[in-house]
């Protein structure tokens, strides 16, 4: 079984990414506010008037010389009174593949049976859950990334902010000795 140090360094020889680049852990993030009666989010697909409190990134990709592996998906409400316990259905798509489908995340938003993880039986908070995936997703450089949530009722109180957050292992540009 690849580790994930190994499984980036693979995806990148297959795509040719030859640059020098320095190892870190990962964070990017986005935010959507919710309108009235809203049910249908799509994050890292819009930036614009955004700032570093609601995106970290200015475009659905990542940069040419950097590259990721999500290791955990982490959805949290603005509001103590919006909720993710009732269903709902996660879609990740990278390039025009569909990396995660029709997946419930609501299971873990809760303490009403075991968490997708086995880390943890569920958390307390129905508006902050976090789901450790047991097979990495590779987002590679220059390719189009972006995540949907499907809500089943509107729980989101309009005004309220939604954000999706992957955390993982990435390369970052490292210029080296090369400046």
């Amino acid at each position: 079984m690849a580790n994930q140090v190994s499984k980036l360094a693979y995806v990148d020889s297959k795509l040719g990414v030859g640059l020098p680049g320095q190892q870190t852990t990962r964070v990017i993030y986005d935010s959507v506010n919710s309108v009235a009666g809203q049910q249908f989010y799509e994050f890292f697909t819009n930036f614009a008037g955004k700032n570093e409190f609601q995106t970290n990134l200015t475009t659905n990709k990542l940069d040419s010389a950097e590259s990721m592996v999500i290791k955990s998906i982490q959805i949290i409400m603005s509001s103590a009174t919006s909720n993710l316990a009732d269903h709902s259905n996660l879609n990740i798509t990278v390039g025009n593949q569909v990396v995660v489908k029709d997946f419930d995340p609501s299971f873990n938003a809760s303490n009403r049976g075991l968490a997708f993880d086995r880390l943890h039986s569920g958390f307390n908070s129905a508006n902050n859950l976090e789901l450790r995936l047991l097979t990495d997703i590779v987002i590679p450089p220059q390719v189009n990334f972006k995540a949907t949530l499907q809500l089943g009722n509107a729980l989101i109180a309009a005004g309220d902010d939604i954000t999706i957050i992957f955390k993982g292992y990435g390369r970052i540009f490292s210029a080296g000795n090369s400046f």
